[in-house]
């Protein structure tokens, strides 16, 4: 697996272009690399909740954060057969920032509706 490291601490370069959408990302905001740190370690999610509850974010990086989260969201379903327990918390802890950040789910499930 590869990594990248930035101010010493080593990120998957996988999860920070699944994070980013981008092959290859030159550039990672800091809720990027919060979000990295968390999948990295998702037992650390309770810890990270205060940083995360207080990230400060303007309407483009506030889309961009949801969509990140949708990435890890999709790409935990494609993936669960490799690692089931892996990609159930990477996909639990995304859907959990996604909650605390904008109080629903996007891809959330909804009820069957009723055939007229």
């Amino acid at each position: 697996m590869d990594y990248v490291k930035i101010d010493g601490i080593r990120y998957s370069a996988e999860d920070l272009e699944t994070l980013t959408g981008e092959a290859k990302p030159e550039a990672y905001n800091g809720y990027i690399l919060l979000l990295a740190r968390v999948l990295n370690d998702p037992l650390s999610l309770p810890r990270a909740l205060k940083e995360i509850c207080s990230l400060k974010l303007n309407d483009e990086e506030r889309r961009d954060l949801r969509m990140a989260l949708i990435r890890v969201q999709i790409d935990s379903e494609l993936r669960m057969n490799e690692d089931i327990q892996r990609y159930q918390q990477r996909r639990y802890v995304s859907q959990v920032i996604e909650i605390l950040i904008f109080k629903d789910l996007l891809l959330a499930p909804g009820e069957p509706e009723e055939m007229e």
